[in-house]
């Protein structure tokens, strides 16, 4: 299996933000915020682990994982430990730090992708359900930890499938070209029960990933959220600010709209001639040290929580970072400029800013009406205590 290094983006070719049919046109500043209301949190003490991550929570136990290992902590609702496991090494069920978050089935089994080592599904305490393969092997192990979902688990037609996406779906015929993505289908889906995979939904009509160029395979990565109850897909691609909306009541999702997004500090390459970029690489932070990228889409309620990164304003700037020639300084000052930002995207088209607490670097997960975060570390002693948030939207 090939192991890349993970790189990003070209600095010259960069342009901004297209205008598109849809464009959600209200200012942000003209707006007023939302902000995350507490509603309740859990503190679990004297936890040895070197990335201690909050994963999914039902009405009897809040789980926790060690993001650089396969530990699995089950605590109930008072922060009582109940029951710890794991599933490192050669053992049925294995997962390791390439997987991501998990994700529960309606009988409350927990499931997970490693792009290593497969799909698993799991009871809450670690029994094997289900131990599928990997679709495709990769060529990367992927990116940084956090707590948003790269994967959910979805009912269709009375079934239970895991909608998720690969950076390698399909192998090239030939060189890696314009002709790869055209063609390239972006989402999979397995059925729960029996494994079976279809790939499905090509790049749009219209989308800048169709402009006769190739791109870096993080510029691609959709990010998606299916609403069950209406039947809709929420999909956006890293690098093109753009909502696209499905209608999934058939068969197969439909595109329904199109909603050019109005991003503060977004900005859109238009990608490389062919031969310039290998197959499968993910991106090249030397030439490109902060590319803007679409990172998470949430339906929460009736509105969508988008978060991204921007790209700092002065392009001298960047090509001082990746010239290497960049004090700390000044690296610190573009650091605070490409901070996450998460925005609301109501049903009347505003793009309104969510203000967020101070949590730590792996975000916020949403489930159900509920959004949690951890609490974030600020003490130079090693932490042993960590504690997770239960919040709402409050505008």
């Amino acid at each position: 299996m090939k192991i890349q290094v993970l790189s990003l983006f070209l600095l010259i070719f960069i342009v901004s933000c297209q205008t598109k049919n849809n464009q959600a046109e209200n200012s942000t500043n003209e707006l007023s915020s939302y902000k995350l209301e507490i509603v309740d949190s859990l503190t679990v003490q004297n936890i040895l682990a070197r990335v201690f991550m909050f994963q999914t929570a039902d009405k009897d136990h809040v789980i926790f994982r060690d993001g650089a290992s396969s530990d699995v902590y089950l605590f109930d609702r008072d922060g009582n430990l109940i029951d710890k496991w794991d599933k490192t090494g050669d053992v049925p069920g294995a997962f390791s730090m390439s997987a991501g978050n998990f994700a529960r089935d309606k009988a409350g089994n927990l499931v997970i992708l490693d792009i290593m080592n497969g799909l698993k599904v799991l009871k809450k305490n670690g029994d094997i359900v289900k131990n599928f393969g990997i679709y495709q092997n990769q060529y990367s192990l992927g990116g940084a930890f956090s707590l948003f979902k790269t994967y959910e688990v979805i009912q269709k037609d009375g079934k239970e499938y895991l909608l998720y996406s690969l950076d390698v779906i399909e192998e090239p015929r030939g060189d890696y070209s314009s002709e790869f993505l055209q063609t390239r289908k972006n989402l999979l889906l397995t059925n729960l029960e029996t494994e079976e995979t279809q790939t499905f939904l090509p790049f749009p009509e219209g989308s800048q990933f169709l402009n006769g160029n190739v791109y870096y395979f993080s510029d691609f990565r959709p990010v998606f959220s299916y609403d069950e109850k209406s039947q809709v897909l929420y999909l956006a691609f890293q690098n093109e600010p753009i909502l696209y909306t499905y209608d999934w009541s058939g068969t197969e999702p439909v595109l329904k709209e199109r909603t050019a997004l109005n991003l503060d500090g977004f900005l859109t390459g238009i990608g490389y001639e062919k031969g310039a970029v290998d197959f499968a690489k993910i991106a090249d932070y030397k030439i490109n040290p902060y590319p803007s990228q679409i990172l998470n889409i949430e339906k929460h309620e009736k509105d969508l929580l988008i978060t991204f990164k921007p790209t700092p304003a002065d392009k001298s700037d960047i090509a001082l970072v990746a010239a290497g020639e960049a004090s700390k300084e000044l690296k610190a000052k573009l650091s605070e400029e490409v901070k996450k930002r998460t925005v609301v995207l109501t049903q009347a088209g505003d793009i309104i800013p969510l203000i967020l607490p101070e949590m730590n670097s792996y975000d916020f997960a949403v489930i159900g009406e509920d959004i949690w975060w951890m609490k974030k570390h600020t003490g130079e002693e090693e932490q042993e205590d960590f504690t997770v948030y239960r919040g709402r939207l409050l505008k």
